[in-house]
């Protein structure tokens, strides 16, 4: 009788961990939204949507993801194509519970739908994603030294991954801010990457963090960085040595690159102002339509070197994964900026040559 007790008891237990495995493996959303919404909301992660029809301010949804990932909250079907407001959270498997705003504003005629959360509870990631976001902003966003910027980046992210090495969060924060943003060195990203378990990052991100490890190694301040030759617009090769001596920035850009040709104009302002105190511009198209390119140059009326990298050679020898890009050499050919906008390049050329 005791033995039958025992083995009872042992299989109680089992169910007992089982359900509780169960249960840990799948997420329940229940939201409430505040407006008049009495339509489909939807719900996006990785490559699913669903969707369920709200129901006296109330909708739910339930399923289940292998990891917790940004999850996407639509006032309209996403395939739709019609302009509208989102809202973003951490999805995991749990519990969760949010609350949303819904209201309409007109735009260009139209009323263009906007979904906002107002709380969101139950999702551990979201929670740490909200610390974070808020000590970033009020630390690293608010300041205005690039020096200090620096220290405060790297100490935000040290604290996170650090505590938190297993969190999707952590692989994702060291990617998308680096990749963003160029502070840190390649000594500095290598110690944060050795901080995370790798077993649970996405591999996008760890692609992205090996690939700006690998950038920073050879564009890291005080360095020269890799010879460019290329062909200009009359097929002649052209390198970037022959302006050593000057300050030159090496700006990498493309004729179908929106940011980069909005960035065009104010270049112009800024090369026009020191170009004869000995500034150069050496411009590296990634454009594979050479007629394309030739016609933007002409477009926007740009006076400084062109070539163009047709193969993406170079752009692949810099470990570029996006564009506008640019590297800024001092008269001696060391790197002593990276990946600046018009109005920094000013200010950094306004200190540092004479006029």
């Amino acid at each position: 009788m005791k033995k039958t007790n025992t083995l009872l008891l042992f299989i109680l237990t089992i169910l007992l961990i089982n359900c509780e495995s169960n249960k840990n493996k799948s997420f329940l959303i229940n939201g409430k939204i505040q407006g008049n919404f009495n339509d489909y909301i939807f719900l996006k992660y990785n490559n699913n949507i669903d969707s369920t029809l709200v129901e006296k301010n109330s909708f739910s949804f339930h399923g289940n993801v292998t990891e917790p990932l940004e999850a996407i909250l639509y006032p309209g079907s996403p395939k739709s194509g019609e302009s509208m407001g989102v809202a973003s959270f951490m999805l995991e498997n749990s519990e969760i519970f949010l609350s949303s705003k819904y209201t309409e504003r007109e735009f260009r005629g139209m009323f263009v739908k906007l979904l906002k959360i107002d709380s969101i509870s139950g999702s551990k990631s979201q929670d740490l994603k909200t610390v974070f976001d808020s000590k970033l902003e009020q630390t690293f966003r608010k300041e205005k030294n690039d020096s200090i910027k620096t220290i405060l980046l790297y100490e935000n992210l040290y604290d996170f991954i650090s505590k938190n090495p297993k969190s999707v969060l952590s692989g994702n924060y060291l990617a998308s801010l680096n990749n963003r943003y160029d502070y840190l060195n390649s000594n500095q990203m290598e110690y944060l990457f050795k901080l995370l378990d790798t077993n649970y990052q996405k591999k996008k991100d760890l692609y992205y963090i090996n690939n700006i490890i690998n950038r920073r190694k050879i564009l890291d301040i005080g360095k020269i960085p890799p010879r460019v030759t290329l062909p200009n617009q009359n097929g002649e090769l052209t390198d970037n040595a022959s302006l050593k001596g000057n300050f030159v920035l090496l700006e990498f850009w493309a004729s179908w690159c929106g940011p980069c040709r909005k960035a065009n104009p104010e270049l112009k302002k800024v090369y026009n102002s020191f170009k004869k105190n000995g500034f150069e511009i050496f411009g590296i198209s990634q454009d594979k339509d050479i007629e394309k390119w030739k016609a933007a140059i002409l477009e926007d009326k740009l006076e400084w070197l062109q070539v163009i990298d047709t193969l993406n050679n170079i752009g692949e020898m810099y470990y570029l994964t996006t564009i506008p890009y640019n590297v800024l050499l001092n008269r001696e050919g060391k790197i002593i900026a990276r990946n600046i906008k018009p109005t920094e390049l000013n200010e950094i050329l306004t200190e540092r040559i004479k006029r």
